[in-house]
């Protein structure tokens, strides 16, 4: 209910706004017309929604899904980066990586390296890997 009183809210003062901006002339009509078409469908929205038993709703409740969907986006995306970074770092120091996968619900970075194992490499790759992922599970796979 709060999120339906936001919107009718916001669509009625972008429509004030819209009527202070806009030239007097025939555009100015159409977008008056537009704004009350739009402001009288929110309006009327829950009515018919309680009327008809469907969901015709214009205003969906589904805002913290998307939000937590972008999050979770923006943290992949960051992921990415850093394995990108950590992998070009490695190359530098002459470590050959064929893929680093990063897990956030188990906290875990798993790195696939083209090197023979040894201690030398174990603990240039862990230290690399924890300046770019503090607090994950290193799982380390050698050729």
């Amino acid at each position: 209910m709060g999120q339906w009183v936001v919107t009718v809210a916001g669509i009625a003062i972008l429509s004030v706004l819209c009527d202070v901006i806009l030239p007097e002339g025939q555009t100015r009509k159409y977008v008056k017309t537009v704004f009350g078409v739009v402001v009288t469908l929110v309006i009327v929205q829950p009515v018919v929604g309680l009327f008809s038993g469907n969901d015709w709703s214009f205003v969906t409740d589904g805002g913290d899904n998307l939000q937590q969907q972008y999050i979770e986006s923006v943290n992949d995306r960051q992921n990415n980066n850093a394995a990108e970074s950590v992998k070009l770092l490695l190359k530098y120091k002459d470590i050959s990586v064929s893929k680093i996968t990063v897990s956030n619900p188990n906290r875990t970075v798993t790195v696939q390296v083209e090197e023979t194992y040894s201690k030398q490499y174990e603990d240039i790759v862990n230290v690399v890997v924890n300046s770019y992922f503090p607090d994950y599970e290193i799982i380390a796979i050698w050729k």
